[in-house]
């Protein structure tokens, strides 16, 4: 019996279905007609725009009207029965799968901008307003994706609607009757920053099984004072050596020799006033192959103090200063083959100081990088040379002082010039100068070391001393003239 209901059912659907796929389709392209308002609107503005014929719009527009109605109505009492209440009964195959494929819910509801109440917007002007002549290129040359299956066919749906109320706006100006500049009920639009926190879709990708916190650290608040005390120093370690043979034509001696250079600078500045401290440490030890006594002499000592203290004077240069100069040595010292002590800690002692004006340079050079000149120029007219003999042992007469007393005070006037000269990152000239005169003898030292950095560590030193004293015995060769000069290489380190 399965069978033979099967075999009926076959033979007579051929006859059935093409009606009802027929009757189907014939619905949706009513439906379409009805419901297309930008179809309706178009046939509209083309009746706008015919000359018109009967000079009562509004028995024209009841008439329009009532024929649309009356064709609506004739074309759906064609296809479906009509209730007692006015209402179309549809076919119950209507509602199946298959007759509602293609539709979506937006095609069944009744909803289109331009039936809304015309509310004045603000936006006159199109979107695609522009001042330069149209591509002829085409937009979508080139895309993988047909215009129809992408945002276009909305995009320019909205743009048809825009077009319309800017068209209403310009005709019927009276009868916009609303703005939203004067709905405050109306939400404000949510800004681009705002869209983009509330909605993150990598915010799942980048979070993590456990929460940090991405606040800034609380940092406890530190005060920064001024300084004024500002420290720097100098220190090097150089190494010299020279070999002759025993054969040698001029005859020499062998020696090694170890230099070691400190230089501690404490430079005090407030407002006006100014306090710089400098104290300094040179010693130089060489091998003496031709002493029998020892087998190392002291060549280089030097243990100075130099201060300045001022007032800011006139310009920005100038200051009232006075300085004080105190200088001696740390070991004793013995002549070749001797054990008479030439000098010794506090023999002698020399202090000098005056009182005067003081100039300050410290320029920059901006063509040359890392050049600059440090110059500290004092003027005392008023000043003091102090010499002190502290051990029995070493002679008075050698430094200038009478038999019998261990020192000499002598006025007179002094000028000191201090010159740092920086010619690059790795070479500099250090310079000092100090002139004193009692007006009956004079005193002078010019001291010039020249550093040439090999690296930030390494660096070659030569230095020169020439001193000229009138009040001590004169040598038969150098006269009243005192040399002193060495050549070495090591360590140099500056902070």
């Amino acid at each position: 019996m399965k069978q033979i209901g099967l075999f009926i059912i076959f033979l007579i659907a051929p006859f059935i279905l093409p009606e009802t796929v027929a009757q189907e389709t014939d619905s949706l392209k009513l439906f379409e007609s009805i419901t297309d308002i930008e179809k309706l609107i178009q046939q509209r503005q083309v009746q706008d725009t015919a000359p018109p014929v009967v000079p009562d719009l509004t028995q024209q527009r009841d008439t329009s009207k009532s024929a649309i109605l009356e064709t609506a109505t004739v074309l759906l009492d064609s296809l479906y029965h009509r209730k007692e209440n006015g209402t179309l009964q549809l076919p119950d195959n209507l509602f199946g799968s298959t007759s509602l494929h293609g539709l979506t819910f937006r095609d069944t509801i009744f909803y289109n901008p331009l039936f809304l109440p015309m509310i004045f917007t603000g936006k006159i002007l199109p979107t695609d307003l522009s001042f330069y002549p149209p591509k002829e290129e085409s937009i979508y040359k080139g895309l993988l994706i047909p215009r129809e299956k992408t945002f276009a066919p909305g995009l320019v749906h909205a743009a048809f609607v825009d077009e319309t109320r800017r068209d209403f706006y310009r005709r019927y100006p009276d009868r916009v009757n609303r703005s939203v500049f004067h709905l405050d009920s109306l939400p404000s639009s949510s800004k681009d920053t705002e869209v983009l926190e509330t909605f993150n879709p990598f915010k799942e990708l980048i979070s993590t099984e456990t929460s940090y916190s991405l606040n800034a650290p609380q940092v406890e608040k530190t005060e920064i004072r001024r300084r004024y005390w500002v420290y720097n120093g100098d220190h090097s370690f150089q190494l010299s050596q020279s070999y002759f043979s025993p054969n040698w034509h001029k005859g020499g001696t062998s020696n090694f020799t170890f230099v070691n250079n400190h230089i501690l600078r404490m430079n005090y500045r407030k407002e006006k006033v100014r306090f710089n401290n400098t104290f300094e440490w040179r010693l130089s030890v060489f091998t003496a192959p031709d002493d029998t006594l020892r087998k190392y002499r002291i060549g280089d000592d030097l243990l100075r103090y130099y201060g300045d203290f001022g007032l800011d004077a006139f310009a920005k240069k100038w200051s009232y200063s006075t300085n004080l100069d105190v200088r001696s040595q740390l070991f004793n010292n013995f002549p070749t083959n001797s054990n008479t002590i030439r000098s010794a800690f506090l023999a002698p002692l020399y202090v000098n100081g005056g009182v005067g004006l003081k100039y300050n340079l410290d320029k920059r050079f901006e063509k040359v990088r890392h050049r600059r000149v440090r110059l500290d120029l004092h003027l005392a007219p008023l000043s003091f040379n102090f010499r002190y003999i502290g051990n029995d042992k070493v002679s008075v007469t050698r430094y200038g002082i009478e038999e019998g007393k261990k020192h000499t005070m002598d006025l007179g006037s002094t000028v000191t010039a201090n010159l740092i000269y920086d010619f690059n990152r790795y070479i500099t000239w250090n310079s000092r100068l100090k002139y004193f005169t009692s007006y009956e003898k004079v005193e002078a030292e010019f001291e010039n070391t020249l550093n040439m950095a090999l690296t930030n560590a390494f660096s070659t030193r030569f230095f020169l001393n020439l001193r000229f004293d009138d009040s001590v015995p004169p040598d038969p060769k150098f006269k009243y003239l005192q040399i002193t000069q060495l050549l070495s290489f090591g360590l140099n380190y500056k902070w």
